[in-house]
């Protein structure tokens, strides 16, 4: 007799948790965690095995033999198919919590207690709120990519994306036509409320925006009120100075740097924001050994002023740069870190090595800036 939990196999499975990967939960007959895409707790369905291990099996759903009392109605006709969204199906209470819950896993996974203090920011606006949205297209045909594949899943509008960008889906395809290979397209609706499309343009050549605008408001207001008034800030992967700009009236001196930052940009009305393209870890590093440098050479008994850090890297975190990044803020004299991070265990291995070197974890905060899906950005401050 065969496992009946062998790839390829066909099973029946009661769904009775939710993964913060998105995915839901079952045990097979052997006992074993089976994770199903697209269902809810509740849910009996059908669904083909397309993986096992000796810890875990994943399968494919086939059929929803019974919904759950939960499970919602997706607006969108090509949930499941296109690679978007996860979530349509799930009510956004349920969302919400679910990637609160995965992200205090993560901090319990890396051994560090959840402080007293955890603010919820969750999404008011749930739909139509991606101010960007990237296409595919071939001639009259225009849509997503599907999930883990290059096949185009054609739409004609998009529950995520804002109205502005669904008013010119027919014009872009359209416009599509003219190309005599497949195609991506971009479209963008600017602060100004001004659309603009880019053609076949490189991963970033817009510049990177957060995509939910009311969101970002809320991220950029956490990270304003944990930065101290009045002292030097180090904006590391800071982009274009989403963060920095927010801290920057208040603070003595912002250096935003990364490797895409707009270098020489003044902004109007910030004197104080100057940006430095640059790999962080080298800018860092180099910082460190030029202020220890000047004051050798001035008055080396000087109390050196203090400073603040925001750190938002990239989804892998800090990675193999963390202690030297970590070492030449110290270096600097910073006293407080605000640590941002969109991948809940990157972010907390990050949380976890900052503590071990003998920062004080004050406050955590969970931020949704993606409702639909599992991805939740996580927010932390440190002081000294």
């Amino acid at each position: 007799m065969g496992n009946p939990m062998s790839p390829s196999s066909e099973v029946t499975l009661e769904i009775t948790d939710l993964s913060r990967s998105g995915t839901g939960v079952a045990r097979g007959e052997d006992g074993r965690v089976v994770f199903v895409p697209f269902t809810a707790p509740g849910d009996l369905v059908r669904a083909k095995i397309t993986k096992s291990d000796k810890r875990f099996s994943e399968a494919d759903l086939l059929e929803v033999l019974r919904p759950s009392a939960i499970r919602q109605k997706p607006p969108c006709p090509v949930f499941g198919k296109c690679g978007g969204c996860q979530w349509q199906h799930i009510p956004y209470e349920m969302q919400w919590a679910t990637k609160v819950k995965g992200a205090l896993q993560a901090l319990a996974r890396v051994q560090v207690p959840a402080p007293q203090q955890i603010d919820e920011l969750p999404a008011d606006q749930i739909w139509n709120y991606r101010n960007r949205v990237q296409l595919r297209g071939f001639k009259s045909e225009l849509g997503f990519y599907a999930a883990r594949s290059h096949e185009r899943v054609a739409v004609d509008s998009c529950a995520i994306a804002r109205p502005e960008l669904n008013a010119i889906f027919a014009e872009t395809r359209e416009a599509g036509e003219k190309f005599e290979s497949p195609y991506k397209v971009e479209l963008e609706i600017l602060p100004d409320g001004t659309t603009r499309t880019l053609w076949n343009s490189a991963h970033g050549a817009g510049g990177f925006r957060q995509v939910h605008d009311e969101q970002n408001v809320k991220l950029r207001t956490w990270v304003a009120g944990a930065v101290t008034p009045g002292l030097h800030v180090y904006d590391l992967f800071g982009g274009s100075g989403n963060l920095g700009k927010t801290v920057a009236a208040r603070a003595l001196a912002v250096d935003c740097v990364d490797v895409g930052a707009p270098e020489g940009t003044q902004v109007e009305g910030l004197p104080e924001l100057r940006f430095h393209r640059s790999p962080v870890a080298k800018w860092i590093v180099n910082q460190a050994r030029l202020k220890a440098h000047l004051e050798k050479a001035s008055n080396p008994a000087k109390a050196p002023s203090k400073a603040s850090a925001i750190l938002d890297p990239p989804r892998e975190g800090l990675g193999d740069d963390h202690d030297k990044i970590v070492s030449a803020l110290e270096a600097l004299n910073v006293q407080e870190i605000v640590a941002v991070g969109c991948e809940s265990d990157a972010w907390a291995r990050d949380v976890s090595r900052l503590i071990k070197r003998g920062w004080k974890l004050e406050r955590v905060g969970f931020l949704d800036l993606f409702p639909q899906t599992p991805h939740v950005e996580c927010l932390a401050l440190f002081k000294v």
